[in-house]
């Protein structure tokens, strides 16, 4: 009996869930084209067909969470029109979503700065700063709506909101993913508004 040969965008996913699931369960240093191939049961050869090297893998991780966190995003903050909420469910649902995906991005965050990857921390700065200019842009409006105060510095404020996120994100990681930042988010969120608002 032959195999089917599956469809290019079905096998990506599958590479690509993969290498999340060595990096959550082994570490980043357990993704090697070897390893994937083993754990996936294709060759090596099949898997270069689809990503040229590891940092190709990884770069396609930055890419899916950061599409998760924009679709997230998205659907949190589509049921209310004020700013300040959506910046609450926007905390609540980054936070979920880093709890799901294991801390993923602080892995590859980490692996880069390591490492002096120029292209893989192109790619994460990259992605902190369209975060960050979301977060801006939605604090821009509060501020308006005198929801913030007029002397709020607004980069620091969308840095600062990143950076609350990111602490429990780490913690997560450190500790074996048990301390689980969504249980955090209440405090969290207070700490914040108490910093921006009017």
């Amino acid at each position: 009996m032959t195999m089917t040969k599956k469809p290019t965008d079905i096998r990506k996913r599958e590479i690509i869930d993969t290498a999340r699931d060595l990096i959550i369960h082994q570490g980043i240093k357990a993704l090697t084209m070897k390893n994937l191939s083993s754990k996936m049961k294709i060759s090596e050869p099949a898997l270069y067909r689809h990503f040229d090297n590891k940092r190709a893998i990884l770069g396609a991780l930055i890419e899916d969470f950061e599409g998760t966190l924009s679709d997230g995003v998205a659907q949190s903050i589509a049921s209310t029109v004020d700013p300040i909420e959506q910046l609450k469910e926007i905390m609540k649902a980054h936070l979920f979503l880093s709890e799901r995906k294991k801390g993923i991005f602080f892995a590859i965050t980490s692996e880069s700065i390591h490492f002096k990857d120029k292209v893989l921390t192109k790619k994460v700065l990259d992605v902190v700063r369209r975060y960050q200019l979301k977060i801006r842009s939605i604090l821009e409006q509060a501020r308006q709506q005198k929801e913030v105060r007029p002397e709020t510095d607004l980069e620091v404020a969308s840095l600062a909101f990143f950076g609350l996120i990111q602490t429990c994100i780490i913690l997560y990681s450190l500790t074996n993913y048990t301390v689980f930042p969504l249980n955090k988010a209440e405090v969290l969120w207070e700490i914040f508004l108490r910093g921006i608002q009017a």
